[in-house]
């Protein structure tokens, strides 16, 4: 018997947007993203307990639009805290209350403006990770790369060996707890950066180009084209 747990992050002002609404609750294709996100997780077979970290005063919010939009994707709402290191650290925090005695126990993070996430990564990164202890998705760099070093020169990288990080980022309970033991750094850009600083090794799973972020007005269009051409495959 395992159990699988996913933490959400679903902080984010929507600053970068240029909107009052946060940009988790924008509108895409008729639902906010957030709740494309945990919609991805519900219905892959995996099924994880979903724990979704939402900064407090977006809380009453996030449960009115449940009620408009008959949201009822069962999750577990958490506080979130100062950096998205924090917000982890909340949630991870609440999974150790939860905690039935059940070995093994995995944990997913992943970001909450990342809607197109596929059935197919959460399933097979939940699998993978039976025989790794942390996992990333990631994607190939396409263009050509290059290294700033010092005043204004840098040097050319082989793009081969580069890789564009996404979530979700996969884990055994046990490690994940242990490196958010450790104090918050700025160089903790993600999960993966705080386990490795651990001194736990990092593996790469084939991510998926169309799983974007959305930062910027022009991700939510590019999200509503992928979302119509899955859609009419």
């Amino acid at each position: 018997m395992r159990k699988n747990y996913v933490i959400i992050v679903g902080g984010g002002s929507g600053t970068r947007m240029q909107s009052a609404i946060p940009k988790q609750f924008m509108l895409l294709n008729g639902l906010p993203v957030l709740m494309h996100t945990l919609t991805a997780f519900s219905q892959s077979n995996t099924r994880p307990t979903i724990i979704l970290v939402l900064n407090n005063r977006l809380k009453s919010e996030w449960e009115q639009l449940c009620i408009k939009y008959s949201f009822d994707v069962p999750h577990i709402i958490v506080e979130g805290g100062d950096t998205r290191f924090h917000s982890v650290q909340n949630g991870l925090s609440h999974i150790k209350q939860l905690s039935e005695p059940i070995k093994p126990t995995y944990i997913a993070v992943h970001d909450g403006v990342r809607p197109l996430v596929s059935k197919e990564i959460i399933d097979y990164g939940f699998q993978q990770i039976g025989r790794h202890r942390a996992l990333i998705t990631a994607v190939s760099s396409k263009d050509s790369v290059r290294i700033k070093e010092s005043g204004d020169t840098s040097r050319a990288v082989d793009r081969s060996t580069v890789f564009l990080v996404q979530t979700p980022q996969f884990f055994s309970a046990e490690i994940l707890f242990e490196a958010y033991e450790q104090t918050y750094s700025d160089t903790f850009t993600d999960d993966a950066s705080v386990v490795e600083k651990k001194g736990y090794p990092i593996q790469i799973l084939p991510g998926d180009t169309r799983n974007i972020k959305i930062t910027f007005s022009e991700d939510l269009l590019f999200a509503e084209v992928i979302m119509k051409s899955l859609a009419n495959d």
